[in-house]
């Protein structure tokens, strides 16, 4: 069993393969106090491989059925700690977190880079794939996870978020503002919605609230430098 420091909850893990330690030792705690314990079992880790060979044509291998079947825990925890899961891309910019997110397949992690390659060491990637997101003190926080996407691009680090950007391909770049209740929906597309009513309604509740209190922005866009520059005027004016 080892113990893992994710969203500042500690989590204890006792996995069946060492390469699941592996690939979750960025978030290891000193601490051998926890709050989850998690036990993947067989049957976790064959529902991963049956999702993703029906999703993906892949089964993937043993370990990341693993550490997803770890991460659908998490998912189903956070949200009585006032937190959920949100698939997006997202970095560090002046202290404040943006976050990119769109169906896969759209460009999350191309635009990411492109931030990093216009603004250098100003940016530091927090998550590439499946970050989680906490309401703190009246403001929401997105935090790196050990579940950073293929490319494995992301640290453990967490800032306030600044503003969402739902991104789409376009011939021409163009950001404008969104309206609460489309975000939410484009949010809700991009997180694992509980079976339980009462947690649904939780999260519900808390998509609300970040919808209301966070900048929400459209981006159709190009693999370009004027992108990062047409969705970077608008957040900052």
């Amino acid at each position: 069993m080892k113990i893992y420091r994710i969203a500042e909850m500690n989590i204890a893990v006792k996995a069946k393969y060492e390469d699941t330690y592996r690939y979750m030792q960025d978030f290891l705690t000193d601490s051998q106090d926890y709050e989850l314990y998690i036990e993947p079992t067989d049957e976790m880790i064959r529902y991963e491989a049956e999702l993703g060979e029906e999703i993906h044509g892949d089964a993937g291998s043993p370990y990341i059925c693993e550490a997803v079947a770890i991460l659908r825990v998490i998912c189903d925890y956070i949200i009585d700690k006032g937190g959920f899961f949100l698939h997006c891309s997202c970095l560090k910019y002046k202290d404040e977190a943006i976050i990119f997110t769109a169906p896969s397949g759209t460009g999350k992690s191309t635009h990411s880079a492109l931030w990093r390659r216009h603004f250098g060491d100003d940016v530091v990637m927090i998550n590439d794939d499946k970050p989680l997101v906490r309401e703190k003190d009246g403001r929401f926080y997105i935090y790196g996870t050990p579940w950073n996407g293929k490319h494995s691009i992301g640290n453990n680090t967490s800032a306030p978020i600044r503003s969402v950007v739902f991104l789409s391909q376009a011939p021409e770049n163009k950001a404008t503002p969104i309206s609460p209740i489309d975000a939410m929906a484009l949010l809700l597309q991009q997180t694992v919605l509980p079976s339980n009513k009462a947690a649904l309604s939780k999260l519900l509740d808390m998509l609300g609230r970040l919808v209301e209190t966070v900048p929400m922005y459209r981006l159709g866009c190009t693999i370009s430098d004027e992108a990062v520059t047409t969705i970077y005027q608008e957040i900052y004016g």
